[in-house]
């Protein structure tokens, strides 16, 4: 599977161009960071169906890297990666932004004929190191979140870059 963040908002026609634009450069310096080059190959994992891909972003200048705090950069890189992940995967679109207290981040969409579910995802990234522990953590969180039909947690780690989405149902006795 081949993911280009440049198209990330045609994935997501809802999603504001300037905001974009700031995960799409976050996760690129994420990335280039970690000494990454465009495009890289990315160990993807849905539902624990893992396999590879390649990744590829417009190079964003490091030389603003400093401009950025650290914590955004993981974060808003590892939100626009993992909802191209689960555009190309599971057809999401992005229908809102969840506030604080709703235990995600987005409120997505899956559409195919007439039947629509609603996905909340929950999403964080790892600057380093592994990333299952923290998508066990965001797999609770999400699990509190309401008035959806699917509750889903994204983790991408950037350090070997990998993205994993999990659902609720996959951990469930």
């Amino acid at each position: 599977m081949d993911i280009d963040l440049a198209d990330l908002r045609e994935m997501h026609p809802r999603l504001p161009e300037d905001l974009a634009l700031v995960m799409i450069g976050r996760a690129a310096l994420s990335l280039q960071k970690n000494g990454h080059e465009s495009p890289v190959s990315i160990r993807l994992d849905v539902e624990r169906a893992v396999t590879r891909g390649m990744l590829s972003w417009a190079v964003s200048d490091p030389g603003f890297l400093d401009q950025h705090d650290s914590k955004r950069l993981t974060e808003d890189g590892a939100e626009a990666i993992a909802l191209a992940l689960g555009h190309r995967a599971r057809g999401w679109r992005i229908v809102r932004r969840l506030q604080q207290g709703e235990h995600a981040d987005w409120l997505l969409e899956q559409s195919s004929g007439e039947a629509s579910l609603r996905i909340a995802l929950e999403v964080s990234g790892v600057a380093r190191g592994s990333i299952t522990s923290r998508l066990t953590e965001k797999l609770e969180e999400v699990s509190h979140s309401e008035d959806v039909d699917e509750q889903w947690a994204g983790v991408v780690g950037f350090q070997q870059p990998v993205a994993a989405l999990r659902s609720t149902k996959a951990v469930e006795p």
